[in-house]
C-alpha cells in the first residue's frame, strides 16, 4: 500500500495524536474516501474519454446546473 499524507487542522490532530482507535478509524475513513472518489473520476474518464464537447454544449449544461441548483435552493 502506498503511504500518502494529508494535512488536517490542528485541532484533529490532536485528536488523532491523544486516541489511537480515533486515529486507526480516520485513517480507514481516509481510505475509503480515496478510493470512492478516484473510482468515480475514473468511471467518469471512462464514460467521457472519447467524447468532444463543444463550448456550446458547456455552456447550456452550465445554464441546466445553474438553474437546478437555485431551484433546489429555492424550495429549501
Amino acid at each position: 500500500m502506498v503511504s500518502i499524507t494529508i494535512e488536517v487542522p490542528d485541532e484533529i490532530k490532536i485528536l488523532l495524536e491523544r486516541n489511537p482507535l480515533l486515529k486507526k478509524k480516520f485513517e480507514k475513513l481516509a481510505v475509503e474516501a480515496f478510493h470512492e472518489k478516484l473510482l468515480r473520476l475514473a468511471i467518469a474518464d471512462e464514460i467521457t474519454g472519447d467524447i468532444e464537447v463543444s463550448e456550446d454544449i458547456i455552456m447550456e449544461l452550465d445554464r441546466k446546473i445553474k438553474k437546478s441548483i437555485i431551484e433546489r435552493l429555492e424550495k429549501s
